[in-house]
């Protein structure tokens, strides 16, 4: 007798180092225009930001996509395209999220990968679920950022991500369809600040 474990997409968690949470941080201090109207938090402070001279994408982005198993880059990338396309960040922003606010359940169309990093987290989950009305529900959400996806019955599951300040520097890669949403908090008064980006295929980088 054994197991067969059916396969799934992966998730690629990583924690980044002092110089690169520097240099998001530069990025941050930089930000450009107000980005509100292309994404679906409900929040209101997202800005885009400027990758200069692609460092953050050539030296974090691409080496965590060559940890990516083959087989699901393949689940991943359309079936459409008949030529091999170079990966680019085609979008890229910064998430000023105060306490009530949250991003509902979304996906990110237009895209292969996202990823997510946590630069700041103000409040705990720990704390925020001993609150009046969440102490006794058996499911609580707050300061928590949600994956939702079908198991092989066709039935809703989640993947949960209860956030702590310990987690700040964490790095999220999944593929950008995977519906995720992102619960409020409410024991802080300073912003939960996060990073986010889209990795496209070029249709003008062929691969030769």
């Amino acid at each position: 007798m054994f197991k067969e474990t059916f396969p799934n997409l992966e998730i690629i968690k990583t924690k980044l180092d002092k110089k690169t949470m520097n240099k998001l941080n530069n990025y941050i201090k930089n930000k450009k225009r107000d980005m509100r109207n292309e994404l679906a938090g409900n929040i209101e402070n997202s800005f885009a930001i400027e990758d200069k001279d692609n460092w953050f994408f050539n030296n974090v982005l691409i080496k965590l996509l060559s940890e990516y198993g083959k087989d699901n880059i393949q689940e991943s990338v359309p079936s459409v395209l008949t030529n091999d396309c170079k990966y680019t960040l085609n979008k890229f922003w910064v998430n000023f999220q105060k306490k009530y606010e949250f991003n509902p359940l979304h996906l990110h169309s237009g895209a292969v990968f996202s990823f997510v990093v946590w630069m700041k987290i103000p409040s705990s989950h720990k704390k925020e679920k001993e609150i009046s009305f969440l102490k006794e529900s058996n499911s609580p959400c707050s300061n928590t950022f949600e994956f939702v996806y079908n198991n092989i019955l066709g039935l809703i599951r989640s993947h949960r991500y209860h956030l702590e300040p310990e987690d700040e520097g964490t790095l999220l890669l999944f593929p950008a369809t995977l519906l995720h949403q992102v619960y409020p908090f409410y024991l802080s008064n300073k912003h939960r600040i996060s990073i986010s980006g889209n990795i496209a295929l070029d249709p003008k980088q062929i691969i030769k």
